[in-house]
C-alpha cells in the first residue's frame, strides 16, 4: 500500500509540474513566435526590383528654357530623405487604335453637348464647335485629353453674377459635368479637390482672395495619392492636370466655362506594375546641381536654397506607356524643380 501511496504522490508531482512546464513552454513559444513575426516584419527579406518593362523611355517634360543656378540645401533636421532603393512604375492604358479613339472621343463630346462632326486641325487633334452656345472643344484623342472653352472674357453677364455658388456648390457643379462627361475617375473622384477665386480682368483673369471679389471659381481635381501616399504632380505647381471654371451664371450653357482635362488611366495593381532602381535623394539633388532638371517653377535668382525634396510621379504630357517617379525639390521664392528618379541603366 505504502508503494502504492507513493506512485500516486509522485504521479500527482509529475501532472502537477508538467502540466506547469508545458504552460510555461507554450507561453515561451508562443513569445518566441511573436517575436520572430516583428522582426520578419521590421526586417523583410530584400526583394530586387523587377524591371519588367525592361529599358524606359527618359520621362519627356515641355520644351522651357531655363537658366542653370546655383543649389544649396538647407533640409529638416539637416538630412536628407531616405527612400527604398527602388519604386513602383504603373502601365499607362490608351487606345491602340485611332479610329477608335475618335470614335470614344465623338461619345464623349456628345454627352457634353456637342453633337456637330468634328474638323481635324492635327494630327489626332479634332474641334467641335456649339454653335448655338459658342462654346468649342478641341480633343486630342490619342492622348484622351481635351479642353472645352467659352469666351468668358468677353461676356459682360459674367461679370456681375446675380449670385456666385459657394465652394461646395462649384465642387459639385465641376464634378457633376466631369461625371456627366463620363470621365470622372476612381482617382479622380477620391483626390483632392482644390478651390480658387479668379475675376475677369481686362488681360485675362487675376486671382482674388475670397468669394466676394469673384466671378469665376476654379476646381482642381488632383489624382488619388499612389502606393504609399505618394503624390502626382504635374507641369503647373498648385494646379491638377483637370481643372473646371464654374460661373455664376443662371444660364446652363455658361455655367462651366473652361475645362481643362489631362488625365490618363493608370493600372495601379501590384499584378501590372513593376519596381525599378531608384537614385537616392542625395543624386537627385547632384543631378539638380549639374543642371539635369526641369524647372516647374522658375524665379530670377542666381542662387536657390533647397528646403524640401521627396518623392512624387509625373503626370505625363506625352503619349507614353508608363507613369514614373521623379524627385520634387522646392526652394526659396517659390522655386519647384522635378529630376528624374529611375537610375540611368533603365532610362532611354
Amino acid at each position: 500500500m505504502n508503494s502504492l501511496t507513493q506512485v500516486a504522490h509522485i504521479s500527482r508531482r509529475v501532472i502537477k509540474f508538467g502540466g506547469i512546464g508545458l504552460i510555461v513552454f507554450l507561453f515561451f513559444w508562443w513569445g518566441l513566435t511573436a517575436a520572430v513575426k516583428s522582426y520578419q516584419a521590421a526586417h523583410p527579406p530584400y526583394v530586387a526590383p523587377t524591371v519588367r518593362f525592361g529599358t524606359l523611355g527618359k520621362i519627356v517634360f515641355p520644351e522651357k528654357i531655363f537658366e542653370k543656378k546655383n543649389f544649396t540645401a538647407e533640409l529638416a533636421n539637416d538630412r536628407f530623405p531616405k527612400y527604398k532603393d527602388q519604386a513602383n512604375v504603373y502601365v499607362i492604358y490608351r487606345s491602340k487604335s485611332a479610329l477608335g479613339a475618335l470614335e470614344e472621343g465623338k461619345k464623349t463630346a456628345a454627352l457634353m453637348g456637342f453633337i456637330n462632326e468634328p474638323r481635324e486641325v492635327a494630327t489626332g487633334v479634332y474641334l467641335f464647335n456649339d454653335l448655338s452656345s459658342g462654346r468649342s472643344l478641341s480633343m486630342n484623342v490619342l492622348e484622351s485629353s481635351f479642353k472645352l472653352s467659352y469666351p468668358y472674357l468677353s461676356d459682360q453677364m459674367l461679370l456681375n453674377p446675380e449670385q456666385m455658388p459657394s465652394r461646395e456648390e462649384a465642387i459639385n457643379a465641376a464634378k457633376n459635368y466631369i461625371q456627366q462627361a463620363g470621365k470622372l475617375s476612381a482617382d479622380l473622384d477620391a483626390g483632392e479637390k482644390k478651390v480658387t477665386y479668379w475675376k475677369i480682368n481686362f488681360d485675362g483673369l487675376k486671382p482674388v482672395d475670397g468669394l466676394s471679389e469673384a466671378n469665376l471659381i476654379r476646381v482642381d481635381f488632383f489624382r488619388k495619392n499612389l502606393g504609399d501616399d505618394v503624390q502626382v504632380v504635374s507641369t503647373e505647381v498648385e494646379k491638377a492636370s483637370v481643372s473646371v471654371l464654374v460661373s455664376g451664371s443662371s444660364v446652363a450653357a455658361k455655367r462651366i466655362v473652361e475645362v481643362n482635362y489631362r488625365h490618363v488611366d493608370v493600372d495601379t495593381s501590384a499584378a501590372s506594375s513593376s519596381t525599378y532602381p531608384i537614385k537616392t535623394s542625395e543624386e537627385a539633388f547632384a543631378d539638380l546641381k549639374n543642371g539635369d532638371y526641369w524647372p516647374a517653377n522658375d524665379n530670377a535668382l542666381k542662387e536657390v536654397v533647397i528646403r524640401k525634396i521627396y518623392l512624387a510621379y509625373f503626370e505625363p504630357v506625352n503619349l507614353t506607356q508608363f507613369l514614373q517617379p521623379v524627385y520634387v525639390f522646392e526652394g526659396d521664392n517659390d522655386f519647384v524643380a522635378y529630376v528624374r528618379a529611375i537610375t540611368d541603366k533603365y532610362a532611354k
